[in-house]
């Protein structure tokens, strides 16, 4: 018994290491969110774009993440516009 536990103590450690790089995998190398640019284009919303980078999340709050990576008021975009915005898997 005591044999299994002292064998057993490597395998949880190692087994922790490898789900938090996992889990990092998300993040870019400075520990920040995964982020992409795009550029806005004629008839584009902040509403659409976060329905395309996002398409399984809620809109509000990929908007509400986008205007705080780029420090926007209320104001509405504008053509030629580049944003950073969050990057999820689609």
């Amino acid at each position: 018994m005591v044999l299994g536990v002292v064998l057993s103590v490597p395998f949880a450690a190692a087994l922790m290491v490898v789900g938090s790089v996992q889990a990092d995998a998300e993040t870019s190398a400075t520990g920040a969110p995964a982020t992409s640019v795009v550029v806005v284009q004629p008839g584009e919303s902040l509403w659409g774009i976060a329905q395309q980078v996002a398409p399984g999340s809620d809109p509000r709050e990929v908007i509400t993440s986008i205007r705080e990576l780029n420090g926007l008021s209320e104001a509405p975009v504008v053509p030629g516009q580049s944003l950073v915005v969050p990057a999820f898997d689609r």
